[in-house]
């Protein structure tokens, strides 16, 4: 660095007092930073400042202020992380409050590279009020600006969270979309740990998210039911929906739906957030809030194709675990019914509800897709027992395997991936494994590659083989086919190897 360019640059900056002058010098102290290296840069700006470039933005020409804040970014970006704030903490909350949202977003990504390199780069009692600034802006208009406060603000140190919380309560005076932008921090935040729970349930969050159900704005209400349902799936915020009498709120909710002019938009949202607990929580939901699942069967029935593919994506949701499989067997009669239904929907829909219908079937039979049960233990006879008799309900003539059979050969990709998938499901059981043996010729057409799949097919086709590997239901001529099939992997062509010796030979 010379003492030239030093003086080049105090030169520049007091030519910035005259109004006329500012465009030409901003543009000239451009072009004096932008190639010098970091190190010679930082001492240049820190000789003269940057107070004197800040006050450029105090205009309403647009033209000069984009230019300010080119010339700010490229200042700022010879820094190392953190130091602009760090020594220029003052001129930072003056942008963080600028009118222009150009002048917001270029202090808000300083904060922000902050919090992605290290979150303690900038201790909390000494910038306290920095982050205070930051919260209040998950408010702001700008999405972008709104988008960095609530990613900032929902990754501050637990020590910062009790002045934070406090200040950002303003976003609740403000728009619906203020609201939820504060929302999502609390839920961000909550989920961490029970003692950021209780400090947002203290500070009075998720009464206030509680409360927002009863708007009449139908996507408020359901942003409001997305965000609560995040909440209800981690153990601290399913103990206060139940313990605070928030779940029977919605249970009332639920009822009156049909009361309601507009439950037909809102149904899918609920139904979306009872499947989402109770798959977490299945014996809870089951057991003390019976009604709202009454919500999710009567779906069935009410002929709304939205809400019919809705509904079976929940249902298979529930069904996936073990805990949700013996909960669904509790409600009986009710439960088989539903059953009987996704099977007549298998068998007699268009192909999207068939395609959702059949996935929702191989979740409910699978049990590999439950994270909490041991991949190599024993399976729970009641499980192995009732999947058995509802794959019983998909067909009764030809058979429920004969039928899957002919559904894996739909021409249909879609379809036939999604046969195939509940074809793996069924073959998690050793009764699945057998009646696959009993359908004549099954076996040859899942070993015959000449049959044209897409990859997604021939993956889920492989796995189905994997498991049919060792069982006894196969004599020993078809198990040794099933294994070359299983060492030459799901993507072996006999053309590709008619190729390979050709080229050998």
């Amino acid at each position: 660095m010379s003492n030239q360019d030093t003086e080049q640059y105090r030169q520049f900056i007091e030519k910035l007092q005259r109004e006329e002058n500012r465009q030409t010098t901003l543009n000239e102290i451009k072009n004096l930073l932008l190639l010098k290296p970091a190190g010679e840069a930082v001492s240049i700006i820190r000789d003269g400042g940057i107070a004197r470039i800040i006050h450029c933005l105090n205009v309403s020409d647009k033209s000069q202020i984009d230019l300010t804040c080119e010339v700010l970014k490229i200042c700022f970006d010879k820094f190392p992380v953190g130091d602009i704030v760090k020594k220029y903490t003052g001129h930072v909350m003056y942008l963080l409050r600028h009118e222009k949202k150009c002048v917001r977003r270029l202090a808000i990504d300083e904060i922000n590279k902050c919090i992605i390199i290290d979150p303690g780069l900038l201790p909390i009692p000494e910038y306290i009020d920095v982050f205070v600034v930051v919260a209040q802006l998950v408010a702001d208009q700008d999405i972008t600006v709104a988008n960095k406060a609530i990613l900032i603000t929902a990754n501050l140190p637990f020590e910062a969270y009790p002045k934070v919380l406090e200040e950002m309560k303003i976003a609740l005076e403000y728009t619906v979309s203020s609201k939820c932008n504060a929302y999502e921090v609390v839920v961000n935040i909550s989920s961490k740990s029970f003692e950021l729970f209780k400090l947002c349930a203290d500070l009075g969050y998720i009464e206030h998210m509680m409360s927002q159900l009863q708007s009449d704005d139908v996507l408020y209400q359901l942003n409001v039911l997305e965000l609560l349902s995040r909440l209800a799936v981690k153990p601290q915020g399913i103990n206060y929906l139940m313990n605070n009498g928030a779940l029977n709120l919605i249970t009332e909710i639920i009822v009156d739906l049909p009361n309601n002019p507009l439950g037909n938009l809102l149904i899918p949202g609920y139904i979306k957030f009872v499947g989402c607990i109770a798959h977490h929580y299945p014996k809870e939901i089951f057991n003390k809030y019976p009604t709202i699942l009454d919500l999710l069967f009567e779906a069935f029935d009410i002929g709304d194709q939205t809400l019919l593919l809705v509904a079976l994506d929940v249902l298979g949701f529930i069904g996936v675990t073990i805990e949700g499989k013996l909960s669904l067997i509790s409600l009986g009669r009710k439960y088989m019914q539903t059953v009987d239904k996704v099977a007549q929907l298998i068998r007699n829909s268009a192909t999207e509800t068939k395609v959702r219908a059949l996935n929702c079937f191989a979740s409910l039979i699978s049990v590999d897709k439950d994270p909490n049960i041991p991949k190599s233990g024993p399976i729970d006879h009641r499980v192995t027992l009732m999947t058995r008799e509802w794959f019983r309900c998909l067909s009764e003539h030809p058979s429920s395997m004969k039928f899957l059979c002919d559904t894996c050969k739909n021409p249909f990709s879609d379809i036939r991936l999604a046969a195939f998938n509940l074809l793996d499901a069924v073959c998690q059981h050793k009764w699945g494994e057998e009646l696959v043996a009993r359908v004549g010729g099954f076996i040859e057409y899942l070993l015959d590659r000449s049959v044209d799949y897409t990859n997604e097919a021939k993956e889920v086709k492989y796995n189905v083989i994997k498991k049919l590997a060792s069982s006894a239901a196969f004599d020993e001529d078809t198990l040794d086919r099933i294994q070359t099939y299983i060492q030459q992997g799901p993507f072996f062509s006999e053309n590709i190897m008619e190729v390979a010796m050709e080229e050998g030979d």
